[in-house]
């Protein structure tokens, strides 16, 4: 007999269950994890696996956009008061979670499978690194319609802005060289590259 399709509430068990096999998976194996190991390891059969999730890649990209959302936000819009400290509980977040072991050795291992499953590396960056840089550049632009920041492009804005707050850590995890490892240094750099950033996009008036 046939085992029936998982229910879809996103806080069903073996839903759960099912997206942390694969979240387990993808930082032993990277994203050539097969349809039998998620099953395995989540005590499921693959015929409910597919009749729920319908190929391994909806499967993959779904754990990975509800990842993405979990990521660091910015919640509310921005005004004069909250603009600067939640950008920099932003940048705190966001270096704090690019620090995590487990990040930089997944990042490490997909890196290496790019030639091999181009397809599926290229999905991760655009739902990892594609939705957050989305949702920031939507916050920003929200700002700028505000006075607060000198009216850009929102999605510049919103990619340099990253790459402040990251700077060279990540490039220092993965070549093993000693980084921002503390939630003090890590505070600081945050701190930092936001003040750095604002100066930056002052609106004119500021500037004055």
């Amino acid at each position: 007999m046939q085992t029936p399709p998982l229910p879809r509430p996103s806080d069903n068990p073996r839903h759960q269950q099912v997206h942390e096999a694969v979240r387990a998976l993808v930082r032993e194996q990277g994203v050539q994890i097969s349809m039998d190991a998620v099953a395995a390891r989540a005590g499921c059969s693959k015929q409910t696996l597919y009749a729920r999730y319908g190929s391994k890649q909806a499967l993959l990209l779904q754990v990975l956009s509800d990842d993405g959302n979990n990521r660091a936000t910015l919640a509310g819009t921005p005004d004069a008061a909250t603009l600067r400290p939640r950008l920099a509980a932003f940048a705190r977040d966001h270096l704090a979670r690019l620090s995590q072991p487990d990040t930089i050795g997944t990042a490490r291992l997909v890196t290496a499978q790019a030639t091999q499953f181009p397809d599926e590396v290229r999905a991760l960056f655009d739902t990892c690194v594609g939705g957050l840089q989305e949702r920031l550049a939507h916050w920003l632009q929200q700002a700028m319609r505000r006075g607060l920041l000198r009216h850009d492009d929102p999605h510049f804005a919103a990619e340099l802005l990253l790459g402040m707050i990251v700077g060279l850590d990540f490039d220092r995890q993965r070549f093993m060289f000693p980084h921002r490892d503390t939630a003090a240094q890590q505070a600081d750099w945050a701190d930092f590259a936001v003040d750095s950033f604002l100066r930056a996009f002052a609106p004119p008036a500021s500037r004055a």
